[in-house]
């Protein structure tokens, strides 16, 4: 195996220095379809290693996509030689004792042992069932099916040493409406660790409801309202704001819950989690980036703020525990404090009960501008497009209005938590009902 010749390598080489490699492979099935036939279908493979070395409390890194020895013996003095030069940071180090566990690992023996040509008809199955939903469907801008297959190994020179491999499905669809001159487009996506768990059919309801939903909308009066987050828009909102819980922000002080520590952010409704040892969670695996068991880490508990996500040198530098927050994205990266499976627990709250009796409630379809949410701050301005509900019934639909404020302000003026708890990759999140929100139009 090419990985056996840069240990064998790093041994000789790196003796007397700390030393930590890292290698991924992903193999990469992805089919996207056109007017119900195959336009684009590929098959990859990515495969690399870094390394990290220390000297004394300095670090160095470099990687490689080459498995020739040449060119591991020059990534390998390159991380060296960087060590050597780089400032010291006491933070600095790698996991020195590998933690006994169950072991957790998701690998689709089935579905990766299908023939290409089965899989890759899953983006026109998509296709077809998005057309077949409602007949203002015109068009399917993008319909695409995606098959990751991935290995990971770490291994570094106090002897730990893990082995993984996983697999990862999505599918992603776009719907465009048309009714009469207007046209509307919106999409959905979502990613799980076994195909069979991939409903397409969920997928395809989803963008054509929403797509449908907005034909023929208008802006509205500026008012103060009470409005729907549904579970794919609030989780564009967890997303957003989700940097603001690790303690790399907390260090660098870019996070507007320093100081909140067992302080009321939040409902008591609420409680937000981050949970690397979901069952079939989309980024659940034994081991973080770095060598330390993963867990679930509860970040708000009934609206107080628990603390933040940890690797290793943050856990370092505050004097705390690592969570088993160590991220790779992949082998070109060092590890970073990322989340895992991040979600808000399910409520008990009946949200079409809430419906069929609310006399105005703003369901967001779509959320615009997302990017430009400042998670230091909390702040916000986003345009927002989507649906009037009246005793049960969409009354109106609605775009280009806008809605501002702090995340905060969201947090604490959520009444209802859903039970309805539903997951998009590894961010998850039931419906929310928010109370009190400015939403400005004409």
């Amino acid at each position: 195996m090419s990985l056996e010749k840069v240990i064998d390598i790093a041994k000789k080489e790196l003796k007397g220095y700390g030393w930590e490699i890292f290698y991924l492979k992903n193999k990469k099935l992805k089919s996207q379809s056109n007017d119900l036939k195959l336009d684009k279908v590929s098959v990859s493979e990515d495969a690399g290693f870094s390394v990290r070395v220390l000297f004394g409390k300095s670090q160095g890194f470099a990687y490689s996509t080459s498995f020739e020895e040449k060119d591991i013996a020059d990534c390998i003095k390159a991380a060296k030689e960087l060590a050597e030069i780089t400032s010291e940071d006491e933070a600095n180090g790698f996991v020195e004792k590998l933690e006994e566990s169950e072991k957790i690992e998701y690998f689709d023996t089935f579905a990766v042992n299908l023939p290409y040509s089965e899989k890759v008809e899953k983006s026109i199955e998509l296709e077809k069932l998005v057309r077949q939903k409602d007949e203002r469907i015109k068009a399917v801008r993008s319909s695409t099916f995606v098959e990751n297959i991935i290995e990971t190994v770490l291994i570094n020179s106090f002897g730990v040493e893990i082995k993984e491999k996983g697999t990862f499905y999505s599918a992603m669809v776009s719907a465009v409406a048309q009714e009469v001159e207007d046209s509307q487009i919106s999409w959905s996506f979502n990613a799980t660790r076994f195909l069979s768990d991939l409903d397409l059919d969920k997928i395809a309801q989803e963008a054509v409801f929403h797509a449908v939903s907005l034909l023929n909308s208008k802006p509205i009066a500026t008012k103060n309202m009470t409005i729907m987050l549904p579970p794919h828009a609030a989780v564009e909102i967890l997303d957003t704001f989700s940097s603001a819980f690790t303690a790399d922000a907390l260090i660098k002080n870019k996070t507007l819950f320093k100081d909140k520590i067992n302080k009321k952010v939040a409902n008591e409704k609420l409680t937000l989690v981050d949970n690397g040892r979901l069952p079939k969670g989309f980024s659940s695996s034994t081991y973080d980036g770095e060598g330390n068991l993963k867990g679930k880490t509860v970040l708000i508990e009934n609206g107080i703020f628990k603390g933040f996500l940890h690797n290793n040198y943050t856990a370092k530098k505050t004097g705390l525990k690592s969570t088993g927050n160590a991220v790779r994205s992949d082998f070109r990266t060092l590890p970073s404090v990322g989340i895992t499976n991040f979600y808000l627990e399910n409520g008990k709250d009946d949200i079409k009960v809430f419906l069929d009796d609310a006399d105005e409630v703003f369901y967001i379809i779509d959320l615009m501008g997302l990017h430009t949410a400042d998670p230091i701050s909390g702040d916000f301005s986003l345009g927002a497009s989507g649906i009037i509900y009246h005793k049960g019934e969409i009354v109106k639909s609605v775009r280009g209005v806008t809605i501002a404020g702090n995340i905060l302000d969201i947090l604490n003026n959520i009444v209802l938590v859903g039970n309805d708890l539903r997951f998009y990759g590894n961010l998850g999140s039931p419906s929310l009902i928010v109370k009190n929100i400015t939403v400005a139009g004409e």
